[in-house]
């Protein structure tokens, strides 16, 4: 199944507004102390859970405050939402398609090539795409599904992990890769913490950062990476351990 040629925007996520001087609505609601009727609608119709697609479409059938998603069995197939199991997600919005990973439970590479606790330095040979610096290849650390010490094929870094899922073809297909840090961040749901996105359709998400393919423009030792404990972006060096969850489709 080929990735949808949507290409869309998702929405944040936030369903509730703020009031002034302090405090959150349950709802799309918004109190402006000390001002008249007038002053106070229109600042409730501006605050972010009046526009955008949390809006118009909360439809929690195929993805919660607007988002929408569709599952995929491992060999490309669409599921049904309520599929027990599934191996990536159709993000129907973005036309992006994500994996999607095994149960962690503290053990890094037991539970096959997409296991949640497997951890990965950035690595990135191509010149055009990694800011002048390759990252950190030589990886020899048991930490990943697959690692074999001396066999650099193994090792636990981003690149090597792209090969290997291509190699494999998941959900029957052979062009993953990592994220651009927009793409990365359009699964963020601002609406909810720890993890930051909807776990209906990505569990076993950890409230850490995700290594994107983004590197930083100054600074060669860091790329940039999502923190889905909160969804805030931020640089982390590349030799940092840290997971990934791979994407196909758009523009990479």
């Amino acid at each position: 199944m080929a990735a949808a040629a949507a290409e869309g925007l998702n929405d944040t996520g936030i369903t509730w507004g703020g009031h002034y001087p302090k405090g959150n609505a349950a709802d799309c609601t918004a109190r402006l102390a000390g001002a008249d009727a007038a002053a106070a609608a229109a600042f409730a119709a501006a605050q972010d859970c009046a526009h955008g697609r949390d809006r118009t479409r909360p439809d929690p059938a195929d993805g919660a405050a607007g988002f929408s998603y569709r599952k995929i069995d491992a060999a490309g197939r669409p599921l049904p939402a309520d599929a027990p199991e599934w191996a990536c997600v159709l993000d129907t919005v973005t036309g992006l398609m994500w994996e999607v990973k095994q149960p962690a439970d503290g053990v890094p590479g037991n539970r096959g090539l997409h296991d949640a606790d497997d951890l990965f330095t950035w690595y990135n040979p191509a010149p055009r795409r990694n800011g002048g610096a390759i990252g950190d290849w030589n990886a020899d650390r048991a930490q990943c599904t697959g690692y074999t010490p001396g066999q650099p094929a193994t090792y636990c870094n981003t690149g090597e992990f792209v090969a290997r899922v291509n190699r494999a073809g998941l959900c029957g297909h052979h062009d993953w890769r990592l994220p651009s840090l927009p793409e990365l961040a359009s699964l963020v749901h601002f609406g909810r913490t720890r993890p930051a996105v909807d776990t209906a359709w990505f569990p076993h998400t950890r409230n850490t950062f995700y290594w994107s393919d983004s590197p930083h423009a100054r600074l060669a030792a860091v790329a940039w990476a999502v923190n889905f404990e909160f969804g805030y972006t931020a640089a982390v060096p590349r030799d940092h351990p840290r997971p990934v969850r791979l994407v196909r489709g758009g523009r990479p």
